[in-house]
C-alpha cells in the first residue's frame, strides 16, 4: 500500500507541515473530523479524495529524499514547491483543500471512512 497509510500519523500526508495546517485551517468553524464522522461521504467524494492521497504519497516520495538532505534554506523552497504541487494535485481532482481535509480528518477518526479511503487510494 505504499505511503497511504502514513497520512495517519499527522494530519494528511502533506509534504511540508505548513500546509497541513493550512489545509486543517480551511474546515469551518467547529467542524472536525471526529464531528462530522456521522455525515455520510458520498463515494464519488471518497473516490475522488483516494486519488488525491495517491497523488499526495507519491509526492511525498519524491521530496522527502530531498527534504532529507536539503540545507534549511533549500528546505523552504522545497517545502513552497511542494506544498504547491499537493494543492494543484488536490484540486485537479475536484476537490477543494477544505473537502480533501475534511475526507482525511473523517478517515483518521471512522474506520469505515478509513477503509473506503484507503480501498479508493489503492485503485489505479
Amino acid at each position: 500500500m505504499r505511503g497511504y497509510l502514513n497520512w495517519m500519523t499527522g494530519v494528511a500526508l502533506f509534504v511540508a507541515p505548513g500546509l497541513a495546517l493550512a489545509a486543517a485551517d480551511t474546515l469551518p468553524q467547529g467542524q472536525s473530523g471526529a464531528a462530522a464522522q456521522g455525515v455520510p461521504v458520498p463515494d464519488a467524494t471518497i473516490s475522488k479524495a483516494g486519488a488525491a492521497l495517491r497523488d499526495v504519497a507519491d509526492l511525498q516520495e519524491k521530496y522527502q529524499p530531498k527534504m532529507d538532505s536539503a540545507t534549511p534554506k533549500e528546505k523552504e523552497g522545497l517545502s513552497a514547491q511542494a506544498n504547491a504541487e499537493a494543492v494543484q494535485a488536490i484540486q485537479s481532482h475536484g476537490l477543494s483543500m477544505q473537502e480533501y481535509s475534511s475526507v482525511v480528518r473523517m478517515a483518521q477518526t471512522n474506520p469505515q471512512v478509513r477503509q473506503r479511503l484507503l480501498d479508493a487510494a489503492n485503485q489505479r
